[in-house]
């Protein structure tokens, strides 16, 4: 009797899914997009059969949601919570059609991923229908949205309109300077040709003067010079690393916790920036608010420090001026400076009177006494008389230089002329660079461009917060007290989840590197940004130890809504996660 009703039982399941099959009707959970995949074909016995959708295996019809996991993909039970690895399709008429997983299946709650109730239909407990009503709420806030997403992108345009007014400028002074640097390559080669011509004929005297142990003794003060100036700068640099810390201890040391060791630090720490500290001795309480009135001292300007990072009467830049200079050019104004008489006497060394009667000479003649000298010695030379012979000009105002005028013009022009060229190669790489950044670091549309560097502050109470496009985050205390950096701008995508085609990409920016927490990293912020009609910080809180949360709105991110839906229509069929 049992094998009959079984019999019985199967013969009508068989029946039924066949007329399903035939009337076409979509099995429960199965999506009509996915309705093909689920109809049966039948055996030479006439069998209704049908195969997992991984190919693994081949199944009686009647195994397709009868709640037992028979495929290793799940793909037999789209309407029961039989397969974990399944997924159910909530059609939602009215609303939007979502997937949930199959677990959540007739678990006798009603999922509001499925307002049409259909996830529990085995009566445990009734859903009521509610996809008009939800859709309708979802139609009027998806309406306000794309309300403010027309809004704020109106604001965007304006914001690439002026991102790609600046774009051009940028190439046109681009254009403008490969030009400059081509000619400016061209001059400063010929120049260099014309200076070794000229440091040819002279070479024995600028040979005579790099040998000379006055030559190397003013080498080695410039390599001198330039090794304890990296050494001060290094110093400094860790002076004012070490100090940070320091004020960071003082600022948070608590003299109720009763360590004599960290104290005394912070006492030593306190005297040396010259700020007094109790010496009270009747009570801890009286300690503690003597100490208290001394932590805003810390805050104001560190006049120790100062004066150790200042540079006195040699500055920075005048040791590099030092270090530019040309030992042979320092050698030359030694002479000068040795030289208090006007008159110098001709020697044999110097080709005689006859070569320097120009120094005696009105400035109004001196050009034609000179075209005269150099034709008389061309003639001489030519004529095998005499052989090349150094050419003495008259020395400027300024300089007795012991270089002949022709060397030393040729010197001062050529390096004019490389300075130049430094110059503007320099600028064209730069402005180079930033033209790259248009595309890499401002936005697909460089929409990002025009808010550089501008900021932006909320107060939220005990602090405010100021948040800088491209620039950094700081954190600033309402009630007096030292501003404390979160970071400065790293780079969009911090998970690197997304590629820069995606709108999701531009929708989060990291900044890093801000200033160190007491016995902790260094802070950072992750800024998350969305659609608003101004720049505004919304709102921040620390999500994690010395890691903020900024929640920013501005036009910059109010993207197409074709880019926008391009890519939330796959994510509309992605499963849900279990809460």
């Amino acid at each position: 009797m049992v094998r009959l009703n079984l019999a019985v039982a199967a013969l009508a399941a068989t029946t039924i899914s066949a007329s399903a099959s035939s009337s076409n009707t979509p099995l429960r959970g199965v999506a009509p997009a996915d309705a093909a995949k689920y109809q049966p074909s039948k055996n030479p016995q006439g069998q209704l059969r049908w195969k997992c959708l991984d190919g693994s295996k081949e199944l009686s019809w009647t195994a397709v949601n009868d709640d037992y996991c028979d495929c290793p993909d799940g793909s037999d039970e789209p309407g029961t919570s039989a397969c974990p690895n399944s997924t159910f399709y909530c059609q939602n008429t009215g609303h939007i059609p979502s997937y949930i997983r199959s677990s959540r299946v007739d678990d006798g709650i009603c999922d509001p991923e499925c307002c049409d109730g259909s996830d529990e239909s085995d009566g445990k407990i009734h859903c009521p229908n509610t996809c008009e009503k939800v859709g309708k709420q979802y139609r009027k806030k998806m309406t306000e949205l794309e309300n403010l997403r027309r809004a704020g992108g109106k604001i965007r345009d304006k914001y690439i309109a002026d991102a790609r007014k600046e774009k051009e400028s940028l190439e046109a002074e681009i254009a403008k300077l490969e030009v400059e640097v081509h000619v400016a390559t061209e001059n400063e080669a010929r120049l260099k040709s014309e200076l070794t011509r000229a440091e040819t004929s002279d070479k024995a005297v600028i040979d005579a003067k790099v040998k000379t142990p006055l030559y190397a003794k003013l080498v080695d003060n410039q390599n001198a010079i330039k090794a304890l100036q990296d050494k001060n700068a290094a110093l400094k640099s860790e002076l004012q690393t070490l100090t940070l810390l320091l004020d960071d201890l003082a600022k948070g040391y608590n003299p109720n916790y009763q360590d004599m060791a960290v104290k005394g630090a912070v006492v030593a720490y306190k005297e040396w920036r010259g700020i007094a500290t109790s010496t009270v001795d009747d009570g801890v309480k009286q300690e503690a608010a003597a100490e208290d009135s001394n932590i805003d001292q810390l805050a104001a300007e560190n006049t120790k420090l100062n004066q150790l990072l200042d540079e006195g009467d040699w500055p920075s830049d005048k040791l590099s001026t030092l270090l530019n200079d040309d030992p042979l050019d320092i050698m030359d104004r030694g002479l000068q400076g040795a030289t208090h008489d006007k008159r110098v006497f001709a020697t044999e060394s110097d080709g005689g009177l006859l070569f320097r009667i120009h120094e005696y000479l009105p400035d109004g003649i001196v050009p034609y006494f000179e075209a005269m000298v150099d034709t008389l010695l061309d003639v001489l030379i030519k004529s095998n008389v005499i052989t090349d012979v150094k050419r003495m000009r008259p020395k400027s105002s300024s300089s007795t230089e012991t270089e002949p005028e022709n060397v030393a013009s040729a010197r001062r022009a050529h390096t004019d002329a490389a300075s130049h060229l430094s110059r503007v190669s320099n600028d064209l790489s730069n402005r180079k660079r930033r033209l790259d950044e248009f595309s890499t670091r401002y936005g697909r549309s460089s929409e990002f461009k025009p808010l550089e560097n501008k900021c932006f502050s909320k107060d939220m109470g005990e602090y405010t917060y100021e948040y800088c496009f491209f620039g950094r985050v700081t954190q600033i205390p309402n009630n007096g007290g030292a501003q404390i950096s979160l970071g400065t701008f790293s780079n969009f995508n911090p998970t690197g989840s997304y590629s820069q085609e995606q709108d999701e990409f531009w929708l989060k920016q990291i900044y890093t590197r801000g200033q160190k927490c007491w016995n902790g990293p260094e802070r950072s912020a992750l800024v998350d940004l969305k659609c608003g009609v101004e720049n505004k910080v919304v709102d921040v809180f620390e999500a994690e130890k010395c890691i903020y949360s900024i929640q920013v709105e501005s036009p910059a991110v109010c993207f197409p809504l074709q880019t926008q839906q391009q890519q939330a229509e796959p994510a509309a069929h992605q499963a849900k996660d279990e809460l």
